[in-house]
């Protein structure tokens, strides 16, 4: 369920999670955001993982970068323009294999052409790009 601006600035400091599917995009309002008092129940059952999820005051204002789900984290993945700890935003970087190197990548062979797997901050990504650009990615 949404919250409203007024709960936003109490839960300011909570995890930020989309409420409902929102498209890429989108200006990131309290409209947009779940209720905190939910997430312990969720994280407890396995529904929903808050690993590397921005706070609340973070996203406010920030843009979509993907069409996502409901029950979905708002991570440095799929938000740009969202603001530190301090309130100053912050400017994407691109990443480069000398960046990943404390969370190294493992690339696995594949036998479809065009596919790409690999192991790369706890969770199992296979990229195929043949067939629409099929994307799967799997907690580890």
């Amino acid at each position: 369920m949404s919250i409203t601006a007024e709960t936003a600035k109490q839960h300011e400091n909570d995890p930020a999670v989309l409420c409902c599917r929102a498209e890429a995009g989108i200006t990131i309002e309290a409209a947009n955001l779940e209720d905190p008092a939910i997430f312990d129940e969720l994280v407890d059952s396995g529904l929903l993982s808050l690993d590397g999820c921005l706070k609340i005051k973070q996203v406010l204002g920030a843009k979509l970068t993907k069409t996502s789900d409901s029950l979905c984290p708002l991570t440095p993945d799929n938000v740009e323009g969202y603001k530190d700890d301090n309130g100053e935003e912050e400017t994407p970087q691109e990443e480069t294999a000398e960046e990943t190197s404390a969370a190294p990548a493992v690339e696995a062979a594949a036998s479809v052409q065009g596919a790409v797997t690999t192991i790369k901050s706890g969770k199992v990504v296979i990229s195929i790009k043949e067939g629409k650009d099929i994307y799967l990615e799997l907690p580890i």
